[in-house]
């Protein structure tokens, strides 16, 4: 089961339990089952969206009701809404956003080392990224692909599916081939501006594929 999945099954749990609540009951065992509910539904708001998102906002708002029966139609139909969003894929934008700025910040080092004459280095780490990037592609674009694909058949998969021109699956390729050497210890075969120009590139124009 991918993670999105189970995701998603956890909100239709929450939304299921959240329909037994009935709001004329008032009995010990009732607030504790509402309490748990609360606590349920406001941790996954937390870990999926983020303490400043404002599904959790709202949410915390909503605690604030006196009247019991709007606070519980109007939790559910909250956590409805936010699964919504995860189902739509809303959730892979903010996985994207936090990709982005990692790739961004991995490329920075690897400018840095190139900057001092560890080349060998850098292309390396400029190939970890283009790695990851195709996955993350693959994964906006709902592209299935085995685990253990290699790189350039990946590559190949993208561009076939058109997610991609044939220029763009070129370049890709020729930097997976330079990130290879590098990983095989064969230096000789590239220079320092071979890899400067695969840096660029990837900061330029693929992480904004």
């Amino acid at each position: 089961m991918s993670a999105r999945t189970s995701l998603l099954k956890r909100f239709d749990e929450l939304i299921d339990f959240g329909k037994t609540l009935s709001p004329s009951q008032s009995d010990l065992r009732y607030l504790a089952r509402k309490q748990k509910w609360i606590t349920s539904c406001q941790h996954i708001l937390e870990r999926t969206f983020g303490n400043e998102s404002i599904y959790l906002k709202t949410y915390e708002n909503l605690l604030n009701l006196g009247n019991q029966e709007a606070h519980i139609t109007h939790g559910i139909a909250l956590m409805e809404g936010a699964r919504e969003e995860i189902e739509k894929g809303f959730l892979y934008k903010i996985e994207h956003l936090i990709s982005a700025d990692l790739f961004d910040s991995i490329i920075e080092q690897a400018e840095y080392l190139l900057k001092n004459g560890y080349k060998d280095v850098a292309a390396i780490l400029g190939r970890v990224v283009v790695e990851n990037t195709l996955k993350d592609i693959a994964k906006r674009e709902n592209v299935n692909f085995p685990e253990d694909t290699k790189l350039a058949i990946l590559n190949q998969i993208l561009w076939q599916k058109g997610v991609y021109a044939k220029n763009v699956w070129r370049v890709i390729q020729a930097y997976v081939d330079l990130g290879n050497d590098a990983a095989h210890g064969h230096f000789e075969k590239y220079d320092q501006k071979s890899v400067q120009n695969m840096l660029n590139w990837i900061r330029e124009t693929l992480l904004n594929l």
